[in-house]
């Protein structure tokens, strides 16, 4: 069976709004949306949930028609915070909340309609430092675009606030000096 992101991505967000869990839609849907559309083939949620909270997930989206291998899901969420599902060949990435600033964004996130459903999305700001803390080529390439298309509307001290906090505790300069170099942009 052949199907769309879109339906997808329409099926996630289903099952997360009807069980209220707290969540924000990141990874290349939030890029294309908050800065320049791209082509992306998964879908990547950071989700606050227990890890009991995990096991009563997974069998919701089962009964939504996804693919989900429990014990796997399991396992990798208890021993990495992430756990996959798929739905047709198609990967969903749950990344489990687990920081403060990832706390701070849930906090913070936009509703925003896409593809037809309500769903929600971090601020442009916190876009930007999601993308930045990887340091992955096409998340830099997206915080790019983000920061570029905000430019006149980024709240830039909270911005700069939590990239000196993140380089702190990862006693790592590189997204403070990120930050600034994409701001300059």
């Amino acid at each position: 069976m052949k199907v769309k992101l879109e339906e997808v991505f329409e099926k996630t967000v289903a099952v997360l709004n009807k069980e209220k869990f707290p969540y924000i839609v990141i990874g290349g849907i939030a890029a294309g949306t908050l800065g320049e559309p791209r082509m992306t083939m998964d879908i990547d949620v950071d989700i606050l949930l227990s890890l009991k909270d995990v096991s009563y997930l997974l069998g919701r989206l089962k009964k939504s028609g996804f693919s989900v291998n429990k014990k796997r899901c399991l396992k990798t969420a208890r021993d990495t915070g992430i756990f996959q599902i798929t739905y047709a060949g198609l990967g969903v990435d749950f990344i489990i909340t687990s920081t403060d600033f990832e706390r701070e964004a849930l906090r913070r996130r936009i509703a925003v309609t896409l593809y037809g459903i309500k769903t929600y999305l971090p601020t442009p700001e916190d876009l930007i430092l999601l993308k930045i803390i990887p340091a992955r080529p096409q998340d830099l390439l997206d915080a790019e675009r983000v920061a570029i298309r905000h430019k006149a509307k980024l709240d830039l001290e909270y911005l700069n606030s939590w990239a000196q906090k993140l380089s702190d505790e990862a006693q790592d300069i590189r997204i403070w000096n990120e930050l600034k170099r994409i701001l300059a942009l």
